[in-house]
């Protein structure tokens, strides 16, 4: 069974019952859930085969479930609209990042990331393109442009060296990235990471699974914003259907 939160309060909820009818229709398992505190610990303790906010209020259920598996960051999953394939967008979450351990976290989210993708097989090879405040010669403009671009410079260096994997940074180019099939995105910080999701998914209709959650204990948990359409919240369990079908 899959689980798929709904505020019967909130406006949007007709949006998730589109999606509860269309998932039924389909023959899968599930069911609306109106607690939070129910939503999460059915996931956490594997009573669910899958947990999706739906349109739960954020400030309560990520809380509850900040306060059981510890810090996490958000993974949101985004269709490239110059390709067509599926990219990670991180961090989305407005409060994912700590200005004064900036770099630590990073390098973490991609740690988890890249955790995720080896045990998922998700994407067969990876490219990671860390955005920053501005291009290479944008440096000298303001002290926070160039504090983001000596980040973003430090992590691809360390990432090189602790991982075998792809990654690149060319400055504020988002556009480059996708074009050239980047899988993995990584944002100045959680807040530009949600304007970038906010713009391309709620205002362009990029097409999304919702929000991935990682950490350093694996949990089938998908966050998903409360002004998406039904087929959002119908993408998320189908991602987590797809990617942890039955044995």
């Amino acid at each position: 069974m899959y689980l798929i939160g709904i505020d019967y309060r909130n406006r949007n909820s007709k949006e998730v019952l589109k999606a509860y009818k269309k998932l039924l229709s389909e023959g899968i398992d599930i069911k609306l859930v109106e607690d939070p505190k129910e939503l999460i610990d059915s996931v956490l303790k594997g009573c669910v085969l899958g947990g999706v906010r739906g349109t739960l209020p954020s400030s309560e259920v990520m809380s509850y479930l900040r306060k059981h598996i510890g810090r996490f960051y958000r993974a949101s999953i985004l269709k490239n609209p110059f390709i067509g394939e599926y990219f990670f967008l991180v961090p989305v979450g407005i409060d994912e990042i700590n200005e004064n351990n900036s770099f630590r976290d990073k390098v973490t989210i991609i740690k988890y990331i890249l955790d995720f993708i080896k045990d998922s097989g998700f994407f067969k090879d990876v490219k990671i393109g860390v955005l920053s405040g501005g291009r290479f010669s944008d440096y000298g403009r303001s002290e926070r442009v160039d504090k983001l671009i000596e980040e973003a410079v430090n992590i691809v260096e360390y990432i090189r060296k602790t991982y075998n994997v792809h990654i690149e940074h060319r400055g504020i180019v988002l556009e480059e990235y996708l074009k050239e099939g980047f899988n993995v995105i990584l944002a100045p910080d959680g807040i530009s990471g949600n304007l970038i999701f906010r713009s391309l998914a709620l205002v362009c209709g990029v097409e999304g699974c919702g929000a991935l959650v990682l950490s350093r204990r694996r949990i089938r948990f998908i966050d998903t914003s409360r002004s998406g359409t039904w087929d959002r919240y119908y993408n998320s369990v189908k991602f987590l259907k797809n990617l942890f079908p039955l044995k």
